[in-house]
């Protein structure tokens, strides 16, 4: 499950409770996906909580629910980084759906868990077929994707401005945005090129340079003098 975690940092009222003494820990870790934290929650024998995306726990932040640890992580760090630590509550709601506080040695951190769509395995198989054909780790493909997006519709805005050119009001540039909406890169770049072809027909490319005619050289005698001076004459 996809979590979207809104988190608010309570500097001017902080918070003191100790609650029923559940205790959390929140480590930073590096793994091959990349810099996230792990927030761990003390529960009835065993810890439960959240992956987040990133090095900090933002006004905005991704997470996923993590598989239950051994409460031993509450006083061990291993590779991880401790970034705070202390007891926490639940002001509203649940692990599945709700307002947490946590009221940690650093700060008091009021955090909203939201659950949003989560991702079907079969696409999530796809990410990762994309990832190892392209070389990629999981954490590059958000770039990928947006660089992806990007190329797109510049190809798209290319398209149609050389179909204005090359047709005039004849040429729909809404329906052919409709219509390349829903194709890969590649189709697209096809498209391009036959209107590419077809502006370069219309406006052939002119030379990179052009001989210039340089003027009488032998009639001022520069050709003779020029030699001179390579035989050292002049």
């Amino acid at each position: 499950m996809l979590y979207r975690l809104t988190a608010e940092t309570l500097a001017d009222n902080p918070l003191r409770f100790d609650g029923d003494g559940r205790r959390f820990v929140l480590h930073r870790h590096r793994d091959g996906d990349g810099a996230h934290l792990d927030l761990r929650l003390e529960q009835d024998g065993y810890l439960m909580g959240y992956r987040i995306e990133g090095a900090t726990l933002g006004p905005e932040s991704w997470a996923t629910a993590k598989a239950p640890h051994p409460l031993h992580w509450l006083d061990q760090d291993g590779e991880a980084v401790r970034e705070d630590g202390g007891t926490y509550f639940w002001e509203r709601g649940d692990p599945s759906t709700g307002v947490l506080v946590l009221c940690g040695a650093r700060e008091t951190v009021r955090v909203r868990v939201e659950p949003v769509g989560g991702l079907s395995a079969g696409v999530i198989a796809g990410i990762r077929a994309a990832a190892e054909a392209l070389g990629a780790s999981l954490g590059e493909i958000p770039a990928l994707a947006r660089d992806g997006a990007t190329a797109r519709a510049r190809a798209i805005a290319r398209f149609c401005g050389l179909g204005r050119e090359l047709d005039g009001d004849a040429f729909d540039a809404a329906l052919w945005r409709r219509t390349l909406a829903g194709e890969p890169l590649g189709v697209i770049q096809q498209y391009l090129h036959t209107l590419e072809v077809r502006f370069d027909r219309k406006y052939p490319p002119r030379a990179v340079s052009i001989p210039a005619p340089l003027g009488d050289w032998e009639a001022r005698g520069d050709v003779g003098r020029a030699m001179g001076i390579l035989k050292g004459e002049g």
